[in-house]
């Protein structure tokens, strides 16, 4: 007779990558600091203290947050804008703390109990408060004054407070799960069911809650669409960032890890060696911080039993604890966007003709004085494809000794002259680049002054006094002003 031997293999063990020690007493809530540089979470505990972590260091920031005959801090919240944090506290206040000074800003007094959770409303304006004496209360931020309550919502139960994600209802536990308007306190619905714990999905359509195993409710219709079990003695549930894992802290001294998309365990047990009474998904959902009732925090690294669940992607970049999220669903392709056309910032030519390629020019120094500013210039007013730009064209005028520089530009043509003027001689210079200093066989003579000149110049200028004339070059206004703020003296033609 043979018999049959059922070994039970053990599930692997997975040990924590760090652990802090600051607290005297139990660590009741933990949350994530919002911060591209640091990585940092904030604990509240029994010892009547909130204090601040490196997640990197694994060290305390600071002295701890504290504030005289508070007792217990039961709860903590941030929020939406990341600058304040709302707690409460065993002599049933209200505080909110300044995230950079860590000190009280504001103090709410009404409950008769300890405060059991905190919540802010999504626009940041109120604060919803559950207490151990059965009843809720709405705070505004600003005044300070209770907009609503206090509401009785149990007989004998602690109450837990959580705005929705539109902010236009509260759900509240208890031996029933009800919702209230947030805005005129009135209640909406009744579900049938004990609820201890609660966590909205941000789209604002389903709710999850602990009570007699976990919930998904449909807020359309209040009704059950998924009931599953697997981990007794909950004291709180949360979601990663991307919402497709849930996790379940108990008492049980374990944290288990749930796939949202089918209601199944994934991974093994997070064993503690004291229960465990809240945890913080990092922002990139691979890391998990726990807080237990030793006064101890702990790091897990989780990302090993999400990669093989399938829901952390294998090209996923890990540059930090906390930094972006590396699980969330690509952004979707759009298509049709219109593009801005190649050259649609270059610079604008008089000319709608597409600009010409032309070599730079150097001149020697020694042979041109100007020539850093011409080389200067001319690259200055090149586009990137090395094509020149094309300036305005401008008329060479010649200057007499001792006549203003528009001289010859105000004298009037002769009244006999029954013939048009003459349009001005044009003179192109590859890449717009300034020829201040000409060869004697590129200067203009006294006989073909009448062919470069304006109408009305003919004869004022002889050849005693070619020497005097500047002639002023293809040069756009950005070169003229680089000459005139270097103080360049300008080369005189045949000097």
């Amino acid at each position: 007779m043979s018999s049959t031997t059922t070994v039970k293999l053990e599930e692997p063990v997975i040990k924590p990558i760090g652990k802090m020690q600051g607290h005297t007493e139990g660590v009741i809530g933990i949350l994530r600091l919002p911060s591209r540089r640091r990585r940092r979470i904030l604990t509240c505990s029994s010892d009547g203290s909130i204090r601040v972590w490196d997640l990197e260091s694994s060290t305390q920031v600071g002295d701890a947050w504290k504030d005289k005959g508070s007792g217990t801090v039961a709860t903590i919240s941030l929020s939406p804008d990341g600058t304040t944090v709302a707690s409460g506290s065993g002599d049933g206040a209200v505080r909110l703390w300044d995230i950079n000074t860590g000190k009280v800003v504001k103090k709410w007094t009404g409950h008769k109990g300890v405060v059991w959770s905190v919540c802010w409303s999504p626009d940041g304006g109120r604060v919803a408060s559950g207490s151990i004496d059965h009843t809720l209360r709405v705070w505004d931020v600003k005044s300070g004054n209770t907009i609503l309550g206090p509401i009785g919502v149990t007989s004998n139960m602690p109450v837990l407070a959580c705005y929705s994600p539109d902010g236009t209802m509260i759900a509240t536990s208890g031996l029933r799960l009800k919702i209230w308007d947030a805005n005129t306190g009135e209640l909406l619905r009744t579900i049938q069911g004990k609820v201890w714990r609660m966590a909205w999905i941000s789209d604002g359509k389903t709710l999850i809650c602990y009570g007699d195993g976990f919930r998904k409710l449909n807020t359309d219709t209040w009704t059950e669409t998924s009931h599953f079990k697997g981990h007794t003695r909950v004291n709180s549930i949360l979601l990663s960032v991307n919402e497709r894992i849930l996790a379940s802290v108990s008492s049980e001294k374990t944290v288990r890890l749930w796939d949202l998309e089918n209601d199944k365990l994934i991974g093994p047990p997070l064993y503690h060696e004291e229960m465990v009474r809240n945890a913080v998904f990092s922002k990139d959902g691979k890391f998990l911080t726990t807080g237990c009732t030793d006064g101890r925090i702990y790091t897990w690294d989780i990302s090993a039993i999400i990669k093989e669940a399938g829901l952390l992607s294998d090209n996923a970049i890990n540059n930090s604890v906390l930094d972006a999220d590396a699980t969330r669903r690509r952004a979707p392709r759009i298509e049709g966007i219109r593009r801005v056309p190649q050259g649609f910032f270059d610079d604008f030519s008089t000319s709608r003709e597409h600009p010409t390629t032309a070599p730079r020019q150097t001149t020697h120094p020694s042979r041109n004085p100007l020539s850093w500013a011409q080389n200067f210039v001319s690259g200055m007013l090149r586009r990137r494809d090395g094509s020149a730009i094309r300036l305005p064209r401008v008329v060479e005028v010649p200057l007499t000794a001792g006549k203003p520089r528009n001289y010859h530009a105000r004298k009037k043509p002769p009244a006999s002259s029954s013939q048009p003027p003459k349009p001005p001689a044009i003179q192109q210079q590859s890449g717009g680049a300034i020829q201040s200093n000409l060869s004697s066989s590129q200067q203009p003579s006294a006989t073909s002054t009448t062919s470069t000149t304006p109408p009305g110049a003919t004869g004022t200028a002889g050849a005693a006094d070619t020497s005097h004339d500047i002639t002023i070059r293809q040069a756009g206004w950005r070169a003229r002003f680089l000459l005139w703020v270097c103080c360049v003296p300008v080369q005189q033609a045949g000097g």
